[in-house]
């Protein structure tokens, strides 16, 4: 396949396959009714931004993990400085946000500020809909969404511009440094049911899990289960990112998963610790290099039929920039290099 082709999958076709594993190396995916292959055009190293202001921004959305990344990037293409803010004891994460000492438009910072992420889901739901012009993504589409898209006969284009992870969190009293997918699999199949049987203490295993469409749970699906059923338990589902990383906070016996962005950038705890997945911990080396097992990808995802002179299709092209990827590098997320 040629660099940055653009494959036309059937969305029925995908229903079917079970949401497999989209394309990587930036190659742009459309799920679409039809099943032609075609060729898009190479992105060219440089594009002029400027076309887009505070007036024509186009309507963005997507996964909370991803908020910051968005925030980045609308800094440098209104170009804002912008800076991390540390949240205060109601709201302990770090968001990115535009320089206070700014010296500038009101009406820039103040459209950078309103930016909103309403999660994976509805970030998605929201594009397919027609509320949203664009969206920054930790995951491919899900079943449900895709289902959602072809009743409604909306196809998706889907480019992967960053790397993150799929992590595993435990409390940082828990002696467990290093879990394989396989023993991860067998506790949250029941299989296994005490740390004793991981190298910790004789302790149950408290496994923590997400609410169905959340990008968290749909990574753990199908990253690590693999069709293998999680054990049915509703008290331990969490409805939100900060819902793992507080539950085990408080509980050494627990177990959770996040992406590495949120857990080592927006909403770091000191008491929980990420583990390493069959010897390799989650770190932005292993990540860049992909040798960290469950490393993934952050997708830019807009409807197929976006115009080419659109402002959210200039924003896509810009992404896959020498510059767009150096602006994704300075939010903390991994850029995507060509190979």
């Amino acid at each position: 396949m040629k660099k940055n082709a653009i494959l036309i999958i059937s969305t029925f076709t995908f229903l079917l396959s079970g949401c497999r594993e989209l394309t990587s190396q930036s190659e742009p995916t459309t799920i679409k009714s039809s099943s032609p292959l075609q060729t898009g055009p190479a992105k060219s190293r440089s594009i002029d931004i400027s076309q887009i202001t505070v007036q024509n921004y186009p309507r963005v959305d997507g996964s909370t993990s991803a908020h910051p990344l968005q925030i980045m990037l609308s800094c440098r293409i209104l170009r804002v400085p912008c800076v991390w803010y540390e949240g205060d004891v109601f709201d302990p994460t770090r968001r990115m946000i535009p320089d206070p000492e700014f010296i500038g438009s009101a009406e820039l910072t103040e459209k950078i500020i309103g930016i909103q992420h309403h999660g994976t889901h509805d970030g998605y739901m929201n594009l397919i809909h027609g509320d949203a012009d664009i969206i920054l993504v930790a995951r491919p589409p899900s079943q449900d969404e895709l289902h959602a898209a072809q009743l409604r006969g909306v196809d998706l284009e889907v480019t992967p511009v960053a790397l993150d992870a799929f992590v595993f969190l435990v409390n940082k009293e828990n002696p467990v440094e290093d879990l394989t997918l396989e023993s991860i699999r067998a506790s949250y199949t029941g299989e296994i049911t005490h740390w004793s049987e991981l190298g910790g203490n004789v302790v149950e295993i408290h496994t923590y899990q997400r609410n169905r469409n959340s990008g968290s749970q749909e990574l753990m699906e199908k990253l690590v289960m693999r069709g293998a059923l999680m054990v049915e338990s509703p008290d331990m589902i969490l409805m939100s990112m900060m819902g793992p990383i507080n539950a085990i906070s408080e509980d050494p016996f627990g177990i959770g998963y996040s992406v590495y962005f949120y857990a080592a950038f927006i909403y770091p705890h000191e008491r929980i610790k990420m583990i390493a997945i069959d010897g390799v911990p989650p770190t932005s080396t292993n990540i860049a290099d992909r040798s960290y097992p469950l490393t993934t990808e952050v997708y830019a995802v807009i409807r197929s039929d976006t115009s080419e002179q659109s402002m959210a299709r200039l924003f896509l092209n810009w992404l896959l920039t020498d510059e767009g990827k150096e602006a994704i590098a300075a939010s903390g997320y991994v850029p995507i290099q060509s190979r």
